[in-house]
């Protein structure tokens, strides 16, 4: 597989691993022991603020029975730039609610997200 496809791969396995709570899936696809996730979320007063926190306790709330959090009908990667053998980054559309970008490295031959940042449309 080249690195392209690897790359996809490795999102695919986050993006099909939300929506129906599949923990094997959301566990291949990040680097657990380093992976954060960090965006802007709108608060209750319907303000951004920037929040970061472990992506281990972030994929905990997204396999809870949380019917709050968002319903992802489709993705689209629109940008991957492979920077070299381990480092890579990509731009992801995640059904029109959030826009996704990934750092990519490789470790132990896959790809793995390393860190997350989102944000709304």
């Amino acid at each position: 597989m080249d690195d392209y496809d690897a790359i996809k791969e490795t999102i695919y396995h986050y993006f099909e691993g939300y929506q129906p709570k599949n923990r094997t899936r959301l566990e291949r696809a990040f680097a657990l022991e380093i992976a954060n996730i960090m965006g802007y979320a709108k608060n209750k007063d319907g303000h951004l603020h920037l929040w970061s926190r472990p992506m281990r306790d972030e994929i905990e709330d997204w396999l809870s029975d949380d019917e709050s959090l968002p319903k992802l009908a489709y993705g689209k990667i629109l940008a991957v730039h492979i920077h070299s053998d381990v480092a890579a980054t990509a731009l992801f559309d995640c059904a029109g609610v959030f826009i996704d970008t990934y750092q990519l490295v490789k470790l132990n031959g896959e790809r793995r997200i390393a860190n997350k940042f989102y944000t709304d449309f």
